[in-house]
């Protein structure tokens, strides 16, 4: 068996896209025969400051799922200012690094994750020292994605960042990308980069699908008779999830529409404001809950609410949530422009919604109460697409079979 070590900022039980893709590629790899070793943080990422448990031991080996899971260290700050997110992503590069370079001993395959941009310095120098071969996954082209949001805004340290990012996709024999859009950009401005792949995002779709409502949460939450519109996920500055609110405003006069909010993030108090202080009664906000336990809390939801701000990068941006609500057979009003768009609208399985448009937003909403059967329509057309083109076990094994072509292997 060769052994293939995944190294990512996100992994379960913490929430997110990040999390699930890394956790899609363990599992899917593993059983497709390949020795996994996972080395992620100790989980901290989305979760409340009681559940973070710092630990500041250089690592913990643990056996979990058939394979091995390395948790190191990391300084367990994923929020507020620029310096904290740099001692978040930078304490883990370098406890990975250490980990990857002397603990976990001979290595064939290095599959680093981004973002953050920092694995893949800990994936150039495993390369180099460990003589492997080095992947590069790209959810969000960095630090196109930081300047745009504006996380990063001096130049000299942009110019930085652009120039660690060439660097590190020289060094890579192979670079993943996970939208179209942004395999055509890359092949365009960095033609030096050896392979680049288009392998999507993709979902469990054994896993994830549509199932009756669990009758307790519709007892705790009173959502009987009820129409649910959710979201579930980063509660963050990219997602703007004022627009929900925003529309919650317009809509409050249906009585039977909910909106119903399940995550965290550095906006989670601006968006309890939002509910505190205009009295929105038809607004529902929990903390996220456990991976398990989160598609009992997605089959609550008729429509999913998918919103990303307005900014262009993001027309090269595919969430995550787009992927589990088609296998979910939920219905989805996309309030992102792009690629998404597309795949959501060639599947005919949701609605668009102009970015930060909440008027829109509440139109599309009180449609989809008027017309409670397209919801049925939408939803099975979303399961249908979600399956033959982004279940996991199918494209997981198109990656796989890429390894086997740049390997020259006949077999792993």
């Amino acid at each position: 068996m060769k052994k293939f070590v995944i190294v990512t900022q996100y992994y379960p039980p913490e929430i997110g896209g990040g999390s699930q893709r890394s956790v899609g590629f363990a599992e899917g790899l593993r059983d497709l025969g390949m020795d996994i070793i996972v080395v992620t943080p100790y989980p901290s990422y989305l979760m409340s400051k009681h559940e973070v448990k710092t630990n500041y031991k250089l690592y913990e080996k643990i056996e979990e799922d058939g394979y091995t899971i390395y948790r190191t260290f990391v300084y367990a700050s994923d929020r507020g200012n620029y310096i904290k997110r740099i001692l978040y992503y930078g304490s883990f590069m370098l406890s990975s690094l250490i980990v990857m370079l002397f603990k976990v001993g001979k290595i064939d395959y290095i599959l680093t994750i981004a973002p953050p941009l920092f694995t893949g310095i800990t994936g150039v120098f495993a390369k180099k020292f460990k003589k492997s071969k080095f992947f590069f996954d790209i959810g969000d082209l960095w630090p196109e994605s930081a300047t745009a949001l504006g996380y990063l805004k001096s130049d000299s340290i942009i110019k930085f960042a652009q120039r660690l990012e060439h660097w590190i996709y020289r060094h890579t024999d192979m670079v993943n990308v996970v939208t179209k859009l942004t395999n055509e950009r890359l092949s365009k401005s960095h033609s030096y980069i050896k392979k680049i792949l288009y392998v999507p995002n993709f979902v469990n779709t054994d896993l994830i699908k549509h199932e009756p409502r669990d009758a307790a949460l519709v007892e705790k939450y009173q959502l009987q008779d009820k129409l649910v519109f959710g979201y579930a996920g980063n509660i963050g500055s990219a997602q703007g999830l004022k627009i929900i609110t925003e529309a919650a405003k317009l809509t409050r006069d249906y009585k039977e529409v909910v909106y119903f909010i399940i995550g965290d993030g550095v906006e989670k108090e601006l968006i309890e404001k939002e509910i505190k202080t205009n009295n929105l009664t038809n607004v529902i906000l929990i903390p996220p809950v456990s991976r398990t336990d989160v598609i009992k809390y997605i089959m609550l939801f008729d429509v999913m609410i998918i919103p990303l701000v307005h900014r262009e990068i993001f027309k090269i941006t595919i969430p995550s949530k787009l992927y589990e609500s088609m296998a979910a057979e939920i219905p989805i009003l996309l309030c992102v422009d792009g690629e998404a768009r597309k795949i959501m609208e060639e599947a005919n399985c949701g609605i668009f919604v102009e970015p930060e448009n909440a008027q829109m937003l509440s139109e599309k909403v009180i449609y989809f109460r008027n017309n409670k059967s397209a919801i049925k329509d939408l939803g099975k057309n979303g399961r249908t697409e979600a399956y033959n083109n982004f279940s996991r076990k199918f494209v997981v094994k198109r990656f796989y079979d890429e390894l086997l072509k740049l390997s020259n292997l006949n077999e792993i």
